[in-house]
């Protein structure tokens, strides 16, 4: 069953997180720490609800699924194939094999 999961994890992601540290102003940094780098199976789930979606400014959202892991935090960076998300939200199935599932929304 496991290997059947995996097989379906095709696409590499890259997790950040903005940096708690500011710089010598006491500004906020720009700067980003890496959660780290995982399989991920991903759907498109369309632009939101229908009033959203058929703005002009409505951007794709997407779920990823990957191996369970507790790393991963709302509000965390995302970016896959060049394009870059913010994770809304981070959820678990625990059901036959433990996984976890982000909703991400992409960014300008």
């Amino acid at each position: 069953m496991s290997a059947e999961f995996a097989g379906v994890l095709r696409e590499r992601i890259r997790i950040e997180r903005p940096s708690a540290a500011g710089d010598s102003l006491a500004s906020g940094s720009t700067e980003t720490e890496l959660v780290g780098e995982f399989w991920a199976a991903i759907e498109a789930q369309g632009a939101g609800s229908e009033a959203t979606a058929e703005s002009r400014s409505a951007m794709q959202r997407w779920r990823f699924i990957l191996r369970q892991t507790d790393k991963i935090l709302p509000g965390d960076r995302l970016i896959w194939s060049e394009r870059n998300m913010l994770i809304r939200t981070v959820s678990e199935d625990r059901r036959l094999l433990p996984r976890t599932i982000l909703d991400a929304e992409e960014i300008r």
